[in-house]
């Protein structure tokens, strides 16, 4: 019988306990006045038209917000196309410029090999007339020389 005993008593202890404080500390009276909740209820109610503009304001400026974005990203999107334009344009002359530039290339080219040419012909003219001119020199040196032996 010990046991039970302890047992109601470890169970009933915290119980109590727990209501000594929730009476203790919990409202010991009772408000029933009307005009203090009806004065508190016409003052809320008087503060919704004062929200209800703060959120018609706020609608607003988001509204003139996402019109200016809007505005931007066309600003956006004009720029890009124009940009998009000057860069073929740009692309365009970029690759007349390296055609001209080849072709200017080809032609120098030419021009050199050609200067080639005319100097290679121009040595081996000199070059032929000096050697007549060194050759029929020896030939008649050499004729002379047997023209006196005999």
């Amino acid at each position: 019988m010990d046991k039970p005993h302890s047992y109601r008593m470890k169970a009933i202890v915290p119980l109590l306990l727990a209501a000594g404080f929730l009476f203790q500390y919990g409202e010991r009276t009772v408000h029933a006045n009307i005009f203090n909740d009806a004065y508190q209820n016409f003052q809320q109610f008087s503060e919704l038209p004062q929200e209800i503009n703060e959120l018609k304001n706020n609608y607003e400026r988001t509204l003139q917000e996402l019109d200016k974005a809007r505005a931007d990203a066309e600003l956006y999107r004009q720029q890009s196309a124009e940009l998009a334009n000057q860069n073929k344009q740009l692309t365009e002359m970029v690759l007349q410029l390296q055609q001209s530039e080849a072709a200017r290339q080809q032609a120098e080219e030419a021009r050199k090999r050609s200067a080639d040419r005319i100097k290679t012909a121009a040595i081996t003219a000199a070059g032929l007339l000096a050697g007549y001119f060194i050759l029929t020199r020896a030939l008649r040196y050499g004729m002379r020389r047997t023209n006196r032996r005999i």
